[in-house]
Formats: structure tokens, C-alpha cells, sequence
């Protein structure tokens, strides 16, 4: 018998197949709020799996139109230059499986196989996919994420939110941000949406903008700045900044400013023997974030 093959009856191996459809139904049907990456960051699935790089190009306008008589000639030239900018497509890969003994007494008992171990395996790598997603796999070619990308604006904090800063003060950073944002776009862009790390986001959630009234400030922001929509707290924003300081990030949320290649989203391969095991290799592929235009984008430090 082949080294491969699995070692089960018959009746063994049809159950062992019923289970595995089950678990693997049953891992696609599992949420996992806490990776927040897919939810803060456009993702795109275009790229074909069998690419190995992933390349976009940006253009620039370069040339500028002149006021001329009848008399002049030779126009002024306009142009375009390109430049191309490439990221490796980098596999995410873990396993699960059981021995072959579990899967035989559960045939025997008519028990089902226990779909946990599927789902650690699915958990693992869709991690991995959101921590590429924050701040890139350096080691592996993908040198930034969404929240330390090069080309971004940082500002410095006055003070951390919580020390507790004035409401006045942190207001005007939020505002400060987002008028910067406008400013270095020249009014193509303005932000929607602040990501926040917990702590500070609950400070400003509960905490009263004044003494004489009982709005707070996050209540104040939305109602005063309508452009953005969404303020929402994410705990990779903590020590996400430069020296490991707690960071916001403030930008416009659509792909044209940034967008996640997931390449190929969670996959398990057929089971394979091993020893006495039956193991399902899984895999995804992801090629990180690209931030196309940076200036829709602003981090704060120091928070």
C-alpha cells in the first residue's frame, strides 16, 4: 500500500469524508471580529493565484500651459511619467489533522470529528493575513502595511488622550488631521473615517467634552466634522507608531487610496497520510497592502 493512501475501511472512509465536508463548511462559516484589517482596508481579489508579483503603476501630470498670442508658437509640452511599483505574493500556510485511531473509534461510536482543530488552523492564517494587512512581513518582501507606510504624514500628539488631555486639545488634533488631509490633496480628499486604539477611542467615548454638558467628545467629532462617518477602535494601533508610540490613522477608505491583495483566500488541500495522521494542509496568499495615494492618508503619535 502506497506510503500516502489512508489506512481505512470502507465504511471508515466514507465516514472520515462526510466529516471532513462538514468541518470544512463549518470553517468557512466562522467569524473572527477581532481581525479588523478586511473591515478598515478595500481588499481586492483580482490578482490571478498562480501570479508571483504584484505590480501597479502611477502616473504623473508633468508640464504646465502658458498664456500665448497669436504670434507664439511652439507650445509648451505636456507629459506624463510612470513609475511601477511591485510586492511579492507570499503564501500563509498551516495544517491540522487526526490520528488515525480518532478517526476510526469515532466511526465506530458514530461520533462526530471534533471541527476545532479546523477552525485554530482557519483562526491562524487569517491572522497572519491581518497582521500583513497592519504593518506588512518585512522579512518576506511585503515591507509595510496600512499603518506604517512610508509616504504617510505623521503628526506629533501634544500629550496622550488619556492622561486625560483637555477635550478642547484633542479635538483640535482630530481636526487637525483631517484638515491637513484636505490640504496636501488640495480638496480631492477628505477623510472618513479614524481608527483609534481602544483605550483612547473608550476615553473619548465616555468622556464629557465640557462640564456644562453632557455630550462627549466622540459624539462631538461626528456631529461636528459630518465628512467622518466612521470612528472605530483597533487594538493594532496600540505602539503602532514611530519608537512604538500608541498612533491614529486617519484616511479616506476606498480602494483608490489603498487596497489589500488577498490573492487567494483560505484553501484546504485534499488529506494526505502521514505516519499514523491524516493531516489537511491549508493555505492562503497574500500580496499586502499598496497605498496609492498616501496624502488621503495621516497618522498621529503620541496619543
Amino acid at each position: 500500500m502506497a506510503p500516502n493512501q489512508l489506512h481505512l475501511d470502507a465504511a471508515e472512509s466514507a465516514f472520515f469524508d462526510r466529516q471532513l465536508e462538514f468541518i470544512k463548511a463549518k470553517t468557512f462559516d466562522i467569524k473572527y471580529p477581532m481581525f479588523r484589517s478586511r473591515q478598515f482596508i478595500p481588499t481586492s481579489g483580482e490578482v490571478n493565484p498562480g501570479a508571483t508579483t504584484v505590480t501597479y503603476r502611477q502616473y504623473n501630470e508633468v508640464g504646465q500651459a502658458r498664456i500665448g498670442s497669436h504670434a507664439s508658437d511652439h507650445p509648451p509640452r505636456v507629459d506624463i511619467n510612470g513609475e511601477e511599483f511591485s510586492r511579492p505574493v507570499r503564501s500563509v500556510e498551516a495544517s491540522y489533522g487526526w490520528h488515525q485511531k480518532d478517526i476510526k473509534a469515532a466511526a465506530m461510536a458514530g461520533l462526530d470529528l471534533n471541527p476545532r482543530r479546523a477552525s485554530a488552523c482557519r483562526k491562524a492564517i487569517e491572522r497572519m493575513l491581518d497582521e500583513v494587512a497592519a504593518i506588512g512581513a518585512p522579512k518576506y518582501g511585503i515591507a509595510t502595511g496600512a499603518l506604517n507606510d512610508a509616504n504617510v504624514t505623521v503628526d506629533p500628539s501634544g500629550g496622550t488622550w488619556d492622561t486625560p488631555a483637555d477635550p478642547d486639545d484633542i479635538i483640535a488634533e482630530v481636526a487637525g488631521m483631517w484638515q491637513g488631509i484636505i490640504s496636501d490633496t488640495h480638496q480631492v480628499e477628505t477623510a472618513d473615517t479614524l481608527v483609534l486604539p481602544p483605550d483612547q477611542w473608550a476615553h473619548i467615548a465616555v468622556t464629557a467634552r465640557s462640564t456644562d454638558n453632557n455630550m462627549t467628545i466622540l459624539k462631538y467629532l461626528r456631529e461636528n466634522m459630518p465628512d467622518l462617518t466612521a470612528i472605530e477602535p483597533w487594538y493594532r494601533m496600540d505602539e503602532a507608531g514611530v519608537a512604538s508610540a500608541d498612533r491614529a490613522w486617519m484616511y479616506s477608505r476606498n480602494a483608490d487610496t489603498l487596497q489589500n491583495e488577498v490573492v487567494q483566500e483560505f484553501e484546504q488541500l485534499p488529506p494526505q497520510a502521514d505516519g499514523f495522521e491524516v493531516v489537511i494542509n491549508c493555505w492562503a496568499q497574500t500580496a499586502g497592502v499598496a497605498v496609492y495615494y498616501p496624502l488621503a492618508m495621516r497618522y498621529l503619535d503620541g496619543i
